[in-house]
């Protein structure tokens, strides 16, 4: 009976699961980027905070996996949008909040609700997170 022999192939399985990663957690990311863009609540008047919507750092190498970063980018507003929150003047006695009809009201404070778009988004790409590693593991390519 012939021997065989165990052939190791450890570091090119860790460099494929790897690629499988950076690939699962991009495509991840770019579809919460879509979905953040295309299922928000508010009223889009000028497209900024939308557009600002994106991928930052695609995934890289990390000690323990990949790491990938999506939100918004260059948007001053998008998280109190988020989150919601309390705006009050910094340099000024009150808040000049300009109206439709051109007059401007006077506030000493207005209270943002939170309006999620991102989070939403991630709650529902995340769990699809493991599925997409996995059929980039395969060969095979993502679909969502």
């Amino acid at each position: 009976m012939a021997r065989k022999s165990l052939v190791w192939r450890g570091k090119q399985v860790t460099a494929k699961m790897r690629a499988a990663q950076k690939d699962g957690v991009n495509r991840t990311m770019a579809a919460c980027v879509t979905q953040a863009k295309g299922s928000h609540g508010w009223k889009n008047r000028t497209g900024v905070l939308e557009g600002g919507i994106d991928v930052i750092d695609y995934a890289e190498p990390i000690a323990d996996g990949v790491k990938g970063v999506w939100g918004v980018r260059d948007v001053v507003y998008a998280l109190i949008h988020e989150l919601g929150g309390v705006i009050v003047p910094k340099r000024a006695k009150a808040l000049a909040i300009p109206q439709p009809d051109g007059g401007v009201v006077f506030a000493q404070s207005v209270t943002i609700p939170k309006n999620p778009y991102l989070r939403p988004a991630a709650d529902v790409q995340y769990p699809l997170l493991a599925g997409r590693i996995r059929k980039s593991y395969r060969g095979g390519q993502s679909n969502g």
